[in-house]
């Protein structure tokens, strides 16, 4: 059973650059850990404090997932959410 998180932290990221022009989010670290990704899902965009932000639901190889938001006006990266199978 997958149990949802609100997290709100700062990560570190690595993308990859499309053929189209988008980034798509390959690895992240978090709380000391690296993370796979498995699966881009859905993107969208919004806007915090009136600048845009993209955000990614992605899939890790461990089968957990993450809601991953990108600030390009502060090259910044936050896990907004994740859907974890292991708490510990």
């Amino acid at each position: 059973m997958r149990v949802e998180v609100v997290v709100e932290e700062p990560i570190q990221v690595l993308t990859r650059l499309l053929p189209s022009g988008q980034l798509a989010p390959t690895s992240f670290v978090w709380r000391e850990q690296t993370r796979y990704v498995m699966d881009v899902g859905r993107q969208w965009e919004e806007r915090v404090e009136g600048r845009p932000v993209r955000c990614y639901l992605v899939r890790t190889v461990d089968l957990d997932t993450y809601e991953l938001c990108w600030d390009p006006a502060a090259d910044t990266w936050t896990v907004r959410r994740a859907w974890l199978s292991n708490l510990a």
